[in-house]
């Protein structure tokens, strides 16, 4: 099998999988595209590069479906992330180029027989996926042309009506999820192992103004004092900015909807700001009927807001920025407040960071954090409340992982549980931690890399 690597809609390198079993498409309307593209006379080059995108498209799904039998879902993952982006690039190529086939449609009819037969509820099923990557790319394909011809200065405008006009409230749900708690997420500030100042920023900026509506009022009033409009978190990956944004919502009160950065990008020209104002006007609608303010949050902002003046940025990229700062501009007044989280600051367009209240950087935690996240993790278990109220041990733990981020303390604990575990079930010392801290060591951040030269004092953070 080939497998293709595509950068901004363009094929740069082909090399090989293997594949053994066929399931599932349409093999005949496949076999008849690829006859289709082997005899075709036009551009002899981009026939044969269609014919191999579509025969590793259809290989990759036979692996896929494979992988999915036998319960591989880490393989099963990587595979359907591949597949779903690559299955409706070429199902428009195919489409364009071979109209009459009704390729796209007939893919579609097929899946969702398959859907209806297996009787799959997952939306995040790699054939739901898919489904809606095509019905997406086809309900657009007019609009796209449309928008791709006309001037900058009309690009907005087009945006807007698309992502108000969107045919259901469903269809809309797709590019964002709400978030629900488990047991593994945080309960409120109190689940926060210190970051005291970001609590207290953050009770300021974001959680008074909500709770008492009068004064904030007032305080624009007399004072000029605006409600929240956004917070940007960044720092070293592994610290806890996501975590944060949960911890505030259920501190809060107030819903929060995670922007599914993957889901919202799109192959298709516009395609991904489009998606991105649809996901705001959801959360939009939902502030105005319920009378109460929304998070929308949006992790790895550095992947959808890359520097505009950057080498290579394509057009896609400079309107999608345009689209955040508009929503951001927007949000204030819609009862939206945009939470977003880098781990790459610098990366983060400048125009972006200016829109936002506050740049809080969250990084490695100190002494006294490590210690209320490691008593936060240890009195979870019973064989390790012991350890986390002794304060003399605890402290060697301190000490031993100073420099590991809050995952990595959280690792840490899972290790040393598990040499307790087999050492007659007894419980977790001090001691346990040497081994898993010294096979960790060389895994540590270098925070350097993921700070602003005006960044504030480092803090930290887990659940």
């Amino acid at each position: 099998m080939n497998f293709i690597t595509i950068i901004n809609g363009k094929i740069m390198k082909i090399f090989g999988i293997t594949s053994t079993i066929n399931f599932g498409y349409n093999k005949q309307l496949n076999d008849t595209v690829n006859q289709k593209l082997e005899r075709n006379k036009g551009n002899k080059e981009l026939s044969q590069t269609l014919l191999r995108v579509n025969r590793f498209c259809n290989e990759l799904e036979d692996n896929l479906r494979k992988a999915e039998n036998n319960r591989q879902y880490e393989l099963m993952e990587t595979y359907q992330d591949i597949f779903v982006t690559t299955k409706i690039m070429i199902a428009g190529k195919i489409d364009k180029r071979f109209p009459q086939l009704n390729y796209r449609k007939t893919e579609i009819e097929g899946y969702k027989s398959e859907i209806k037969k297996r009787k799959i509820k997952n939306e995040l099923h790699w054939l739901r996926e898919v489904v809606d990557g095509l019905e997406t790319g086809e309900e657009f394909k007019d609009l796209i042309d449309e928008v791709h011809s006309k001037a900058e200065t009309k690009t907005s405008a087009t945006q807007n009506n698309a992502a108000t006009t969107a045919k259901s409230k469903n269809e809309t749900c797709n590019y964002v999820e709400k978030f629900e708690p488990n047991d593994y997420s945080p309960r409120g500030f109190e689940s926060l192992g210190g970051l005291e100042d970001v609590k207290e920023l953050l009770r300021d900026r974001i959680l008074e103004p909500l709770n008492n509506p009068e004064q904030a009022k007032r305080d624009e009033i007399e004072y000029g004092l605006r409600a929240p409009r956004g917070e940007l978190f960044y720092g070293p990956p592994g610290c806890g900015k996501t975590s944060i944004m949960e911890a505030l919502s259920m501190e809060a009160g107030v819903p929060l909807f995670k922007l599914k950065v993957g889901k919202s990008g799109s192959i298709y020209v516009n395609g991904s700001s489009l998606n991105v104002q649809k996901a705001y006007e959801y959360v939009k609608k939902i502030a105005k009927e319920t009378g109460k303010p929304v998070f929308l949050a949006i992790d790895e902002m550095e992947a959808m807001t890359s520097k505009r003046d950057t080498k290579g940025n394509s057009e896609e990229t400079q309107k999608l920025v345009g689209t955040l700062l508009q929503i951001i501009e927007d949000s204030r007044s819609s009862n939206v407040i945009i939470l977003g989280a880098t781990n790459l600051f610098d990366m983060v367009d400048d125009a972006v960071k200016s829109r936002m209240d506050d740049m809080i950087y969250i990084g490695l935690p100190d002494d006294k954090t490590r210690e209320k996240v490691l008593q936060i993790h240890l009195n979870k278990r019973k064989k390790g409340q012991a350890l986390a109220s002794n304060p003399e041990e605890l402290r060697k733990v301190v000490l031993m992982t100073k420099g590991f981020s809050n995952r990595d303390i959280s690792i840490l604990v899972d290790d040393a549980a598990k040499i307790a575990r087999k050492e007659g079930y007894r419980n977790i010392i001090a001691q346990d931690f040497l081994i898993p801290v010294q096979k960790r060591e060389r895994f540590k951040i270098k925070e350097e890399l993921y700070k602003d030269k005006n960044s504030r004092p480092v803090i930290g953070y887990n659940h």
